[in-house]
C-alpha cells in the first residue's frame, strides 16, 4: 500500500508538470495566431480599438523579434557546437539539439531534485521513519536528483561516441571509393550521409550537419574542426586532422584516407583484444564472492553435516 502510493505520488506529480508545460508552450505558440483571429474578425467600435491597439502591440513584438531572430548561418554556427558551452554541448554532443531541449534540461535538472526530495519526505512521515532516517533519506534523495540528470546525458554521450568509432572505419572505406571514383570531398560527405541513415544514423547525422554548413557557406577547414567539437570523439579529431594537412599540403587524398582507415582498424581490433584481456581479471570477484560459496556449500554441505551428526552424541555423552 506504501510503494503503491509513493508511486501514485510520483506519478502524478510527474504528469502534472509535464502537462503545465505542454499547456504553456501551446499558449505561447498559439498568441500570434489568437491575435490574428481576433483581428480578423467584426465587432464594435470599442472592441476595434482595443483590436487595433493589440494588433499594434504585436507588429512591434514581430519587429523586435525578427531583429533578435538568428539568420540561417548563425543557427548553423549554433548547430556547429563552436558557440556552445556546458549544457548546451553537452546536449549537442548527445545528439539532442531541438529547440526546446536546453531549457527542458535545466527544468528536469531543477525540479528533480525537489521531486524527490519532496517524495522521500511522505514516504517516511506516511512509514513513521524516525527522524534521523528521514533526514538522510532526504539526503540521499537530493544528491540523486542533482547527479542524475547529468549521469544520463553523459550515459548517452557515450553511447553515441562509441557508435560513432565503430562505424567511422566502414564510413573511411566508402570515402576512400568515392574520391577514387572521381567526386569531391564534399560529394563524398552527401554518399556518407545517405548510405548510413540506416547503419549509424550518429555519424550520417554529423556528416549532414558538416554538408549544411558548407552550403550555408562556412570553409572546409572551420566546418571539420566544429564537427571535431560536436562530436568530442578522438578518432574524429586525428581525421579531421589528417584531411586538413592533406589538403594544406596537396598530398593524395585517397592513400591517406586508406592509411588512415587501416589505423583505424588497427586501433580498433587492439582494444577488443585489451577488453578480452580484462575478461579473466574481472571473472576474478564473481567467481570468489558469488559461485565458490555456492559451489562450496553444494559439495562440502553434506558432508559437513554428517561430520555433525557423527561427532555431536560423541560429544553429549
Amino acid at each position: 500500500m506504501i510503494l503503491f502510493l509513493s508511486v501514485s505520488i510520483f506519478l502524478a506529480t510527474a504528469v502534472g508538470t509535464i502537462g503545465l508545460y505542454m499547456w504553456l508552450e501551446a499558449r505561447k505558440e498559439s498568441l500570434p495566431q489568437r491575435f490574428k483571429e481576433i483581428v480578423g474578425e467584426e465587432a464594435s467600435a470599442p472592441r476595434v480599438r482595443i483590436v487595433a491597439s493589440a494588433g499594434e502591440w504585436l507588429g512591434k513584438f514581430r519587429k523586435q523579434f525578427a531583429a533578435k531572430a538568428p539568420t540561417e548561418v548563425e543557427l548553423v554556427e549554433m548547430l556547429s557546437g563552436k558557440e556552445l558551452t556546458g549544457g548546451r554541448l553537452l546536449l549537442n554532443q548527445a545528439g539532442i539539439r531541438s529547440a526546446g531541449a536546453y531549457s527542458a534540461y535545466l527544468a528536469v535538472r531543477w525540479a528533480l531534485p525537489v521531486v524527490l526530495v519532496v517524495l522521500a519526505m511522505v514516504y517516511g512521515k506516511v512509514t513513521g521513519i524516525k527522524s534521523a532516517s528521514i533526514f538522510l533519506m532526504v539526503f540521499v534523495a537530493g544528491i540523486v536528483g542533482i547527479l542524475l540528470p547529468d549521469f544520463m546525458l553523459r550515459l548517452k554521450i557515450r553511447k553515441r561516441q562509441e557508435a560513432i568509432t565503430d562505424s567511422l572505419p566502414d564510413a573511411l572505406d566508402l570515402l576512400v571509393v568515392c574520391v577514387e571514383a572521381g567526386l569531391g570531398l564534399n560529394a563524398a560527405f552527401v554518399k556518407i550521409t545517405e548510405e548510413f541513415q540506416l547503419s549509424s544514423p550518429a555519424l550520417s547525422e554529423e556528416f549532414d550537419i558538416v554538408n549544411r554548413e558548407m552550403v550555408a557557406g562556412k570553409p572546409r577547414q572551420e566546418a571539420l574542426r566544429a564537427l571535431t567539437e560536436r562530436t568530442g570523439v578522438e578518432d574524429v579529431k586525428s581525421l579531421v586532422a589528417m584531411l586538413v594537412q592533406t589538403e594544406k599540403l596537396g598530398t593524395s587524398l585517397a592513400q591517406s584516407l586508406r592509411v588512415h582507415s587501416d589505423s583505424l582498424r588497427l586501433r580498433r581490433r587492439q582494444k577488443a583484444e585489451e577488453a578480452a584481456a580484462k575478461t579473466t581479471i574481472k571473472l576474478v570477484f564473481p567467481l570468489v564472492f558469488l559461485m565458490f560459496p555456492a559451489l562450496f556449500i553444494v559439495i562440502l554441505g553434506p558432508g559437513v553435516i554428517q561430520i555433525i551428526n557423527i561427532l555431536y552424541p560423541i560429544a553429549t555423552k
